[in-house]
């Protein structure tokens, strides 16, 4: 038996959380529902980035590895809230028939638009026995139709939050701004 294999089973014993080294890891993201599935890869690659900067190595998800960490992404509209407007940029015409300029002046007006509720769910496993070592949730909430809702941003975020609080048992979703 190994040194780690026993300070984790002396770790177990005292309640504490185990400590899931690095090693290799397959990331494998689950969407909820086929209206989400084209922004699976987006999560896939936040999730990567996350793990790499973590020193663990990720392989491709069809291969074996260390570990196995599966994403489970769940997304729900909950409510209108408002935004600031878009606005036209400073565009400019010429033609045969004459010219025309068209600028737009600053304004003040909302959009109503959907708030969008993520949660992202890690489950790190033993590749071999398929044992549960960790798992962690986050959630946040973004407005619909901007930078700050695209998948790649808000899977890095969501991943950033649980991989640094690993594996700290979580009890309760995190809150991510």
């Amino acid at each position: 038996m190994g040194i780690a294999a026993i300070l984790m089973m002396i770790a177990a014993a005292n309640g504490t959380p185990a400590a899931v080294p690095p090693g290799t890891v397959t990331v494998i993201v689950v969407p909820d529902g086929d209206e989400h599935a084209a922004d699976a890869p987006a999560y896939a690659e936040a999730v990567d980035a996350v793990f790499n900067a973590a020193n663990y190595l990720v392989l491709p998800a069809t291969g074996p590895s260390r570990y196995r960490a599966h994403v489970a992404v769940d997304r729900e509209a909950r409510g209108l809230v408002g935004a600031p407007a878009t606005t036209k940029k400073a565009d400019a015409a010429m033609a045969n028939w004459g010219g025309g300029i068209s600028i737009a002046l600053p304004t003040a007006k909302q959009d109503l638009r959907a708030l969008i509720v993520t949660r992202m769910t890690i489950t790190l496993s033993d590749w071999r026995s398929g044992k549960t070592l960790w798992t962690g949730s986050a959630v946040t909430a973004q407005v619909g139709g901007t930078a700050a809702n695209a998948p790649a941003t808000v899977g890095g975020k969501l991943a950033t939050a649980l991989v640094a609080r690993m594996p700290a048992a979580l009890p309760e979703p995190l809150s991510v701004p």
